[in-house]
């Protein structure tokens, strides 16, 4: 806040202060009042009135400044009333209670929307688990009547489990912290239990995997990069296209990293849409051709490593394939808190 402003914003008192010097001079020479004491009263109480504003502008002039100051520092704006300092003059104090009662009726507002979120997650967890018994049962009971139906069912139940999974992994998503522990695991472990859950629908799409270089532990939940390598493995078989049907698994080891490469033979990925394939609900070219996608299996991919300290990344061209590459920090910070 400048004087120049303040002295707009208080236009009025000015003009009037004008208007009574005007006024007393016009008196002074209807009257026989010398004209040198009307002077010097007019012009006296005009410079007190100017003195009382610059008092004025002096007083809040601090705490508009420290306002602005921390409004624009500030990364949680809401903050701000908790850490302003309540000035003296009145209007200063009646905008810092109004901020303060707008602060604790938004902080009321936040925690019944976070009760209803906790509320609804927690619920979407239970029917996630409450529909794994049917579809389990489902899968039994094809299994034990075949002359009844064919592996086309299994396929189906196959899905339903997985989209099933991947609703309760969403639901958790923003409170993963609270989900997964940071130890270490064995890659060639964890790339073995999804290519072995898959290895009948790799068997009936005749894609060959090739899988090396394995032996390498990085620090990460395995249940957690288990559901991630199911969503990248998904997507290779869903696109792999009608040439050569190849899966590639292999991680290099590096001085501050362990980098796991996941590549495929597939379609490949047009540029257009490879800057927007981790955004929630895209689908992309992929997507409209007739191959069905929600878009939400790469999002939360995206997410999870970001939480666990992964970085996933694509490297594709269209009918190039595509060579997923997921980064786990290694080196002395890692080890001292896992140790």
């Amino acid at each position: 806040m400048n004087y120049k402003d303040y002295l707009k914003d208080h236009w009025l008192p000015i003009c009037i202060e004008a208007l009574f010097l005007v006024t007393l001079l016009i008196f002074g020479g209807l009257t026989q009042i010398p004209l040198y004491f009307l002077v010097i009263t007019g012009v006296g109480s005009f410079l007190l009135g100017l003195g009382l504003l610059c008092w004025d502008y002096g007083r809040k002039k601090e705490f508009y400044e420290e306002l602005q100051e921390k409004v624009r520092d500030l990364d949680k704006a809401y903050l701000l009333p908790e850490i302003l300092s309540e000035p003296e003059f009145l209007e200063g104090r009646l905008a810092c209670q109004a901020m303060k009662e707008m602060g604790r009726s938004m902080a009321e507002q936040v925690s019944s929307y976070e009760q209803k979120q906790k509320e609804y997650k927690e619920y979407i967890e239970l029917w996630v688990h409450e529909i794994k018994l049917p579809i389990a049962t489902g899968k039994l009971l094809v299994e034990n009547n075949r002359q009844f139906y064919d592996e086309s069912m299994i396929e189906e139940l196959d899905k339903i489990d997985a989209y099933a999974e991947q609703a309760l992994f969403y639901a958790r998503s923003s409170y993963v912290e609270k989900d997964y522990v940071l130890k270490k695991i064995s890659l060639r472990k964890v790339t073995s239990e999804v290519l072995k859950k898959n290895r009948k629908l790799l068997l009936e799409e005749k894609i060959s995997i090739q899988c090396h270089d394995l032996d390498v532990e990085v620090f990460s939940d395995s249940k957690w990069l288990t559901f991630i390598l199911q969503q990248i493995l998904s997507n290779g078989i869903k696109y792999m296209g009608e040439g050569e049907r190849t899966l590639e698994w292999y991680a290099e080891k590096e001085r501050e990293q362990v980098k796991l490469y996941l590549r495929d033979t597939g379609i490949g990925i047009s540029a257009g849409d490879l800057p927007r394939v981790w955004d929630k609900g895209f689908t992309g070219e992929n997507g409209r051709i007739g191959k069905k996608s929600t878009g939400i299996g790469l999002y939360l991919c995206k997410k999870l490593c970001e939480k666990m300290g992964h970085r996933i990344e694509i490297v594709s061209a269209r009918e190039r394939g595509c060579m997923v590459i997921i980064r786990f920090p290694l080196g002395s910070m890692t080890e001292e808190i896992f140790q």
